[in-house]
């Protein structure tokens, strides 16, 4: 709750610099800065299994999740003087299908082939844009930080709460295990990155000691808004659902990292970007390799976050 505010705080000023306008300011940081505290609040404790509970009491309550994400749309859409009936219809659609879908299967082998589509409706509109379009306000960072926030809030509670999905290791924790895991990873896949990238011509050296001051926040929010949305999806739902199917451990480790570096492909220029895709899909087996040996988003986000970092630093 405390970083919550904090960010909050901080991206309230910022935008009241640009703005001059305190209403304004306040809603464009205050509705992404909720989402932030949400998405903290999830991964931490026992946060999950205290939903859980609370809904097994009384199931209808979990119409409050998806409500309660879309209202937080509805105040920044008017706040941010966007607001339109075909976006608002749109976006209660976006949060509220992923329950609904998961919902009404009764029989887990269903729910369970369900999963895939679900996985597609929360992540294509992101991926293609469609939802960062909803969003503009002339803040193109801040929408679409938003847009993810709202994303991984409502596929955490969809899955890990309602869906009741093992083993996605969605929790803010550290021990020895994840810290070396996650270390070992990136310096694994960097011995081979590094090389490749120069020969391809995908990597070019150009670092300079002025972007080593900002680079301890810079691996914060490559951590927070990259790194953990990207291996929420790609590791603790995608990976973990072909695990579960194929009951292969290897064969989804490396389905999961060609997916993901699919999803790089449109990362241009030029597009297709195959260059890209061959690197991303090798540092996807490393965060794969990261969640498997530990069970936890906070390793492969751990390796995630240093890869994106040292990439920053060094070759752009």
């Amino acid at each position: 709750m405390v970083a919550g505010i904090v960010v909050t705080v901080a991206a309230n000023a910022a935008f009241w610099n640009r703005t001059h306008s305190v209403g304004q300011a306040a809603v464009l940081a205050v509705c992404p800065g909720a989402a932030f505290a949400v998405m903290l609040l999830l991964g931490s404790d026992r946060v999950l299994e205290r939903l859980q509970e609370w809904i097994d009491r009384w199931p209808p309550r979990l119409i409050a999740a998806p409500a309660a994400l879309w209202l937080l749309y509805v105040i920044y859409s008017v706040g941010a003087g966007i607001a339109a009936i075909e976006a608002t219809v749109t976006m209660a659609a976006y949060l509220g299908l992923p329950f609904l879908a998961l919902w009404l299967p009764r029989k887990a082998p269903t729910r369970l082939w369900l999963e895939p589509l679900v996985i597609i409706w929360i992540w294509f509109p992101l991926e293609f844009g469609i939802i960062r379009r909803i969003l503009i306000t002339g803040t193109p960072d801040l929408h679409y930080a938003f847009a993810q926030l709202l994303a991984i809030d409502a596929g955490v509670i969809a899955f890990a709460v309602w869906n009741r999905t093992p083993h996605i290791g969605y929790r803010f924790e550290w021990d020895l295990g994840i810290l070396v895991n996650g270390t070992a990873n990136f310096l694994v896949f960097a011995a081979i990155a590094i090389p490749l990238g120069l020969v391809i011509h995908f990597l070019r050296y150009s670092f300079s000691l002025s972007k080593l001051y900002p680079a301890p926040l810079a691996f914060a929010g490559i951590f927070l808004f990259t790194a953990l949305p990207e291996e929420f999806l790609f590791r603790g739902l995608i990976q973990n659902w072909i695990q579960r199917v194929a009951a292969n451990k290897s064969i989804s480790l490396i389905a999961g990292a060609v997916i993901f570096g699919a999803s790089h492909l449109n990362n241009g220029p030029p597009i297709p970007n195959y260059r890209y895709f061959l690197m991303a899909s090798i540092a996807g087996v490393f965060y794969g390799r990261a969640w498997r040996n530990t069970g936890s988003l906070m390793a492969s986000s751990l390796t995630h976050a240093l890869v994106d970092t040292f990439w920053s630093l060094f070759f752009r």
